[in-house]
């Protein structure tokens, strides 16, 4: 595999994604490595003082999230998933149990309809997926712009789930990209 060129960011997206799917062809560890970046995420203060937690339902190939939406659940916690719609809109449905999600757009679990739209507040933490991160806190989606263009209307802490083997120094970010304020890894969180 070429290294990604830190302008390219198509070109990055194929390599990180090409690393992601040889991570799941090995597959011996990926669980471990997930549920230690969950727990991380956990155990942050910002996990702790957040009341309201938005949070995305993994796919295969993505860092699994259900951990931290059963602890948020057990925790008394506000957790939201987002629904996308067309236009590239994405809103955020409160949801009390993985059995209130459905497949969506793009094949994602979805809350199902009815289920209580959450405006983000004070104390909402969004967890982000990454395909990778830099050092300051920028972070390589999947190229939709789903959440650059969601969080840009809000003020709330924003967290990031990336491997560490997938953050970098820098690569080239846009007026329209959004700055996480922590990115967690399997290894430390680095606060932005």
């Amino acid at each position: 595999m070429n290294k990604p060129a830190k302008t390219d960011k198509p070109f990055m997206r194929r390599f990180f994604e090409e690393k992601r799917k040889i991570l799941l062809e090995k597959n011996n560890d990926k669980q471990a490595t997930d549920l230690e970046i969950q727990s991380r995420l956990l155990m942050s203060a910002e996990y702790r003082r957040a009341d309201t937690i938005l949070i995305y339902a993994a796919r295969e190939n993505e860092i699994a999230t259900d951990g931290i939406i059963h602890a948020a659940l057990a925790n008394g916690k506000t957790v939201a998933l987002p629904v996308c719609h067309k236009g590239g809109v994405m809103t955020f449905h409160r949801i009390d149990s993985l059995s209130q999600l459905e497949p969506g757009r793009f094949g994602i679990m979805e809350p199902v309809a009815g289920c209580e739209e959450v405006i983000p507040g004070e104390n909402t933490l969004c967890v982000c997926p990454a395909l990778c991160c830099d050092m300051r806190g920028y972070r390589l989606g999947w190229g939709a712009g789903y959440y650059d263009r969601y969080l840009a209307k809000y003020d709330c802490l924003k967290a990031a789930l990336c491997y560490s083997d997938s953050l970098i120094p820098a690569f080239e970010v846009f007026d329209y990209d959004i700055r996480m304020d922590l990115v967690c890894t399997e290894n430390f969180i680095r606060h932005i």
